[in-house]
């Protein structure tokens, strides 16, 4: 097997946790690293702060400029994304990547993080071992694009890293949902909601309302129910090839979908909502080289582990 071409890095991007002054701090190290390393360093126009002091430390530096950019613009020129926080920051950062695909590092500042698996004792090994080789242990996560389609019209499409969920509002009863698969019923579910999730996401809110976990290569989605109404529904494993179809056939009160937990849309009576592979790209995600993801499951949920 041929050798990896060495990836050209020369812009690098942070996106950082808001209010998290650990980050700044580990933010502002790493820039005048890479800086003095010769590296252009891309600051996110949420933390135009961090880029003011990073400046200011760097004035006399004749070294490349610290840029500050929107996170849309930083997808289309950075070469490597450095992810700052937790894994709502991260998501943040990978839900843009419709058009292009960038390596993102994520580095935990504290929570449970299974997108930002890269602990900050290790971060400067890991960076300077990219640095120096242009070499990346790279996961590829398989995304799901999923399409609202309201009278007949896309009102609204984004690729998931995770997953999209359809939920009854706070002062709801239960809501009811035509399942359909490759234009096949498959069930009417009557329950709070239903989860639909890559692999990426099955240890996230799929998990915790009973659903398996998926190895991340597999080319598949889960489609687990909260808390059905009935004990006759359970999760379903599927090949993302399908193309599933829920339509909302009963409305008792709001009904929200939210996508990776950053965005939400209200369904309405009558809306089909579509979920299929994204097939452009996959989402690039920048492993430890000591780490797997088996390692990451014994560490963060003690998976297997005997109390």
């Amino acid at each position: 097997m041929a050798a990896k071409k060495p990836l050209e890095i020369r812009r690098i991007g942070f996106v950082i946790k808001h209010h998290q002054p650990q980050a700044a701090s580990l933010a502002l190290d790493l820039g005048k690293h890479l800086v003095q390393e010769g590296f252009k360093t891309l600051i996110c126009d949420e933390s135009r702060t961090i880029a003011t002091q990073l400046k200011k430390v760097l004035v006399k530096s004749k070294r490349p400029a610290v840029q500050v950019v929107p996170k849309a613009r930083m997808v289309e020129i950075a070469d490597l994304i450095i992810v700052l926080g937790g894994d709502g920051t991260y998501l943040s950062i990978a839900r843009l990547m419709s058009k292009r695909s960038v390596p993102v590092m994520g580095v935990n500042m504290g929570q449970l993080g299974f997108l930002t698996e890269i602990k900050q004792s290790e971060v400067y090994d890991v960076l300077n071992q990219i640095l120096q080789t242009g070499q990346l242990k790279i996961s590829e996560r398989a995304l799901l694009n999923v399409s609202l389609v309201r009278k007949g019209k896309v009102v609204f499409s984004a690729p998931v890293v995770n997953d999209v969920v359809v939920s009854k509002g706070a002062i709801a009863r239960m809501i009811s949902l035509n399942v359909s698969v490759n234009g096949t019923p498959v069930t009417q579910l009557r329950a709070d909601g239903l989860i639909v999730s890559t692999p990426t996401g099955s240890t996230a809110y799929s998990l915790a309302a009973g659903g398996p976990i998926l190895e991340p290569s597999l080319r598949a989605m889960v489609l687990t129910p909260i808390c059905p109404h009935s004990l006759a529904q359970r999760p379903l494993v599927l090949p993302d090839e399908h193309e599933v179809e829920l339509e909302l056939f009963q409305k008792p009160g709001h009904v929200l979908i939210t996508f990776d937990g950053q965005d939400v849309i209200e369904m309405k009576e009558g809306d089909r909502l579509l979920i299929k592979h994204f097939r452009k790209h996959a989402l690039k995600l920048v492993s430890a080289p000591s780490r797997d993801y088996f390692n990451i499951l014994r560490e963060k949920l003690k998976f297997g582990i005997r109390a």
